[in-house]
């Protein structure tokens, strides 16, 4: 399902009368915090890895205007990263006019086009650890009801976990503080759906998994960006050296260049990485077909062929082009 970002960030919920009471009795009945009351000794003890206290007060903030707490939070998130760029500019491709509001799969391929990785967050902890990373974190918030949605994003730049405060960039706020538990509550009721934006040279955020910024990557690649998507795989290939799927990905940046040498180089360290790796075995293979050394084409391929994975008919087709070759 896709959420939209609402229009007044910030904002009061603008409840009144009848609607006010009945907010108020969702909110007595709503879930508890389990999340805020774990991180502030409520019910047990913050991580170890979680510093008490955390705020990026140099991190971009631009206003919005109405409907527009997207492109808001999303210039001030590509702005942390070294861009230049303004709500207005990215207005065009993320607001979507006729639901008055960002889809989040916009906010993601809004990223990509800017030549950056839009990194999932693990959860509210995992959002505040991004921020004693370094990073803020876009949100989305749902502060209105479950039933009557208020879709907001936001930025996440700091914490107080003795005060049980978070800190924002939201709506026409530069510094919003907000109690964690509302923090829990709001964040909760949009999936607890948040990322970090990075530029491909990094530095990678604690605790990322290789896929999720090798998916990142490959978005950024399909944008048609090439430099930046090499950019990134360069940074997996360093920050993950047992992953083979990065020099894959660089080998075959390089084959669709043209440069089958850097091809065939990096075929042979993601084979080097992982020797179970059929694809890297098979493009081995293939790129030294087209530079010519049969030999060692056929070395390669009678190898991936001989694991019997999942790209065992590709190898067989290159070994059967290898054949007509001679």
């Amino acid at each position: 399902m896709l959420f939209l970002g609402n229009g007044r960030g910030g904002a009061a919920f603008g409840l009144k009368g009848p609607a006010a009471a009945l907010f108020a009795l969702f909110l007595a009945g709503c879930a508890g915090t389990p999340v805020t009351d774990s991180l502030t000794g409520a019910a047990g003890t913050a991580p170890d890895d979680l510093p008490p206290k955390a705020e990026l007060s140099e991190a971009p903030f631009f206003p919005q205007t109405a409907f527009h707490c997207g492109p808001a939070a999303m210039a001030a998130a590509l702005n942390d990263t070294g861009l230049d760029t303004t709500p207005d500019g990215l207005a065009e491709a993320l607001f979507t006019p006729g639901r008055q509001g960002t889809f989040k799969s916009d906010v993601i391929a809004s990223a990509r086009r800017n030549g950056r990785l839009a990194l999932p967050v693990l959860g509210m902890t995992g959002g505040l650890r991004r921020v004693a990373d370094g990073r803020p974190v876009l949100i989305l918030q749902n502060l209105g009801l479950e039933m009557a949605p208020k879709w907001h994003y936001a930025l996440l730049i700091g914490y107080d976990l003795e005060a049980g405060e978070a800190i924002l960039r939201s709506g026409t706020t530069r510094r919003q503080t907000m109690a964690l538990g509302t923090l829990e509550h709001t964040w909760r009721r949009g999936g607890f759906w948040g990322v970090t934006v990075v530029p491909p040279e990094g530095p990678v955020p604690t605790a990322t998994p290789s896929g999720a910024w090798m998916a990142e990557a490959t978005g950024i690649e399909r944008a048609g960006l090439t430099q930046a998507a090499r950019t990134a795989y360069r940074t997996a290939a360093e920050t993950w050296p047992d992953a083979a799927e990065p020099a894959l990905a660089l080998g075959n940046l390089a084959y669709g260049s043209g440069d089958l040498a850097a091809a065939e180089r990096a075929f042979e360290e993601a084979a080097a990485r992982d020797p179970t790796n059929d694809a890297a075995l098979n493009n081995l293979a293939y790129t030294r077909l087209k530079r010519g050394d049969l030999a060692g084409a056929e070395s390669a391929v009678e190898r991936a062929i001989a694991l019997d994975g999942p790209n065992r008919s590709e190898a067989e087709a290159t070994r059967a082009e290898i054949e007509a070759a001679r």
